[in-house]
């Protein structure tokens, strides 16, 4: 049996929480964002604006998902503002944009108690660690791995916005491990969701670990009929279960 040698974790929910309810600081945000547009000159009824971006945002997720690639908000900003008669936006307002209408969501962001501590036990254990998110935006996955104090242990950190790829597709999670120099079974996954973490392990040829925080799994983690090789409901339980795989 091979050693584990290195560890890829998830982000939101798997090391850091929400401290507030996502669908309304979305929508706050997409108000904030109309008003950011308004002052910078875009002619646009805030309102209309902001409905029409949060579905397409909805219809980007939806398609990201069925494809395993990534649909990132800057995509999204362009195509809203194009119905809106904006084409050919400047490169460096569309990303200050993003930026803008991502600020609420991120300062509530949370690390778990046990996310640093856990972190540094295992770099001190000799493990390699990374990171891999499915998110939209790399620049907010940049920002909150080096604002929570994630970034000393994390090498690489990917986004799926970053990259192009979204969990379970393993190219993303074989980035990590070419980078290493690892084989896939000396690695293991770390995260919240069956259907993106845990499956995308098993398509890699990786171990998985599921942190569930002792609470049931979505529903569209029902239907995934995954099962991780662990489960934990603390971080701090790591250690102790990784050299047992």
């Amino acid at each position: 049996m091979q050693k584990i040698s290195g560890v890829i974790f998830d982000l939101g929910d798997t090391l850091m929480y929400l401290d507030g309810d996502l669908e309304e600081i979305v929508r706050r945000e997409a108000a904030e964002l109309g008003s950011f547009l308004n002052k910078n000159g875009f002619n646009i009824d805030r309102a209309a604006f902001s409905r029409i971006f949060l579905r397409q945002r909805t219809l980007f997720s939806q398609k990201a998902e069925k494809e395993r690639v990534e649909y990132p908000a800057t995509e999204t900003l362009r195509k809203t503002l194009a119905q809106f008669g904006y084409k050919n936006v400047n490169q460096e307002l569309i990303t200050e944009a993003v930026a803008v209408f991502f600020s609420c969501e991120e300062r509530l962001w949370r690390p778990y108690p046990d996310a640093c501590a856990t972190l540094q036990r295992l770099s001190a254990a000799g493990y390699l660690l990374g990171l891999v998110s499915n998110a939209s935006d790399d620049g907010l996955i940049q920002r909150l791995v080096e604002g929570l104090d994630f970034r000393r242990w994390l090498r690489p950190v990917l986004s799926s916005a970053g990259v192009g790829i979204r969990k379970p597709n393993p190219k993303i999670l074989q980035m990590v491990l070419n980078q290493w120099g690892l084989p896939a079974q000396q690695g293991v996954m770390v995260g919240d969701r069956l259907e993106f973490d845990i499956l995308g392990a098993r398509l890699a040829g990786m171990h998985s670990v599921l942190v569930s925080k002792g609470e049931d799994p979505d529903e569209t983690d029902l239907d995934c009929e995954m099962t991780a090789d662990a489960t934990v409901e603390q971080l701090s339980e790591l250690p102790e279960i990784i050299v047992t795989l």
